[in-house]
């Protein structure tokens, strides 16, 4: 039962916006996110790959063409869950791998706990990839009811294991299996046993982050065979892992409307960054992809459909990042918000229910140290401007190259104006070093092979620590020693943050 403040809350947020749900018929929210999906891979954009629901989704409602994500998949999960920088979290510059211990901070509000708050039941299927070894890290402690899928990425499609071979799929907490079945497969038909054995006196939050077309590179043979003109035989299978997304869409997206849900189901789709261009994928005419901070590392597919309230056929030109959809989502629903810490993210409901682009007046900030800690880029977009630098660092020295880009004027990022602004240049490295000063010197950092020391466990569900055998509250290990942290900071400067809580 909700308190007498939050209620009261709920009705002035109702009265002051127009546009936020009522709370007799608040919708239904559905969350897909693709992973590894390069931005012209779809049919709208002309692909040979058949992605007729994904197609049909962004025609009825409205497509996101210039939505921003980080360029590697954590951390679009950090940003999309918690709707903060993940720089400030420690999980901007690697993914969390197999054999890491690294996690967001238990002290982070999720998204779905605004929802699950506000009455929702949530649920999610799919990759977690944001927190393995202790069972605070996991889906059902971050607020989803319910939970399945796997907690990391590089899942073998067909046998469900993960990086180092332990079996990686579960429901709630239990091992499940499913040995066989084919994963993309699995996530769309258990998204939508999710929906059709909901709770219909309860609207529902449900986040589908699929591992598509992620590697490893499998797919069903007869869709491999579907791209036979394919001549990569690479690219035929990326091509068929992306047609079986597709049609995973396409179940969960029956299943509402089976259910008579599809009108006032809020329904968001985006991958979590660009395509890998070693895997097949296509992110022409944007350059780079995956792993990079060019417009094809970070600007990625997206659309967002809710027939009861948004016209179909818009194409919208707002600039949105991942981080967006946590106060978007929460407005649309008329969920109050209850988070602490302040959100990096921006309220863009306004933007896309009267279909006008407004000015986004913060700065959106891209970094991608994988799979080598040297080169690496690090990126600031601050309206039409774009200044990337690549840092390469030596044993003793370190350069860094600046390309500065117009990207509405030039998308594709082919015209280096660095040399012609220095002054732009100047300001827009400021910005990026007092931006990558907030990441904490512990947070997350290449790890391209695990300890030699370390092993899997035989299964994943079952090596969670539980929350009763974990010290909750140590915080860190200077917790008490003010001058101690005071000094180290010292010692640190701009390099990142010692104290984090």
């Amino acid at each position: 039962m909700r308190s007498w403040f939050s209620w009261t809350g709920f009705v002035a947020t109702a009265l002051l916006l127009p546009f936020a749900a009522s709370a007799a018929d608040k919708p239904n929210v559905v969350v897909m996110l693709a992973d590894d999906l390069g931005w012209a891979d779809v049919g709208y954009r002309g692909s040979d790959i058949e992605t007729p629901n994904l197609d049909a989704l962004a025609a009825g409602g409205v497509r996101l063409d210039r939505l921003y994500v980080p360029p590697i998949c954590s951390p679009t999960r950090a940003a999309l869950m918690t709707g903060r920088d993940p720089l400030r979290l420690g999980m901007a510059y690697f993914p969390i791998m197999t054999w890491s211990n690294k996690a967001v901070s238990p002290k982070e509000r999720f998204l779905p706990q605004e929802f699950q708050a506000a009455g929702y039941q949530t649920g999610m299927v799919g990759k977690w990839h944001l927190g393995h070894t202790l069972e605070i890290q996991a889906p059902n402690a971050r607020g989803f009811d319910d939970f399945f899928g796997h907690l990391h990425t590089e899942v073998k499609y067909w046998q469900h294991t993960a990086q180092g071979g332990g079996h990686d799929l579960q429901h709630n907490g239990k091992s499940v299996r499913r040995e066989g079945r084919y994963l993309t497969d699995v996530h769309g038909e258990e998204a939508a046993r999710f929906i059709e054995q909901r709770d219909p006196s309860k609207p529902f939050f449900l986040y589908v982050p699929f591992l598509a077309p992620h590697s490893p590179m499998e797919a069903p043979k007869k869709l491999i065979e579907k791209y036979a003109d394919r001549s990569d035989p690479v690219q035929r299978i990326y091509a068929a892992m992306v047609d079986s997304l597709d049609q995973a869409v396409g179940t969960i997206l029956a299943a509402l409307e089976s259910e008579g849900l599809t009108k006032n189901t809020i329904v968001v789709f985006l991958s979590d960054n660009g395509g890998p261009l070693m895997s097949g994928a296509q992110n022409t005419p944007l350059r780079g992809g995956k792993l990079t901070t060019f417009e094809g590392g970070v600007r990625v597919v997206g659309m967002i459909r809710w027939p009861a309230q948004l016209e179909a056929g818009q194409v919208s030109e707002q600039v949105m990042s991942a981080m967006d959809f946590y106060p978007t989502l929460a407005r649309a629903a008329g969920v109050t918000l209850s988070n602490e810490r302040p959100l990096d993210g921006r309220n863009q409901w306004q933007a896309l229910s009267q279909g006008k682009a407004e000015p986004r007046e913060d700065d959106l900030f891209f970094v991608s140290e994988s799979p080598v800690r040297s080169p690496y880029q690090v990126a600031v977009l601050s309206g039409r401007w774009k200044l990337i630098q690549q840092i390469s660092e030596g044993q003793a020295s370190t350069t860094v190259t600046n390309m500065l880009f117009d990207v509405v004027a030039d998308p594709s990022e082919t015209n280096d104006l660095s040399a012609e602004h220095p002054e732009r240049v100047a300001e827009l490295a400021e910005r990026i070093r007092v931006r990558r000063a907030l990441h904490p010197v512990a947070g997350q950092r290449v790890e391209i092979a695990p300890h030699p020391g370390w092993r899997s466990p035989k299964d994943w569900a079952a090596a969670l620590l539980p929350a009763d055998e974990t010290i909750l509250d140590t915080g860190v290990i200077y917790q008490s020693q003010e001058r101690v942290i005071e000094n180290l900071q010292k010692g640190y400067g701009d390099r990142g943050r010692v104290y984090i809580d």
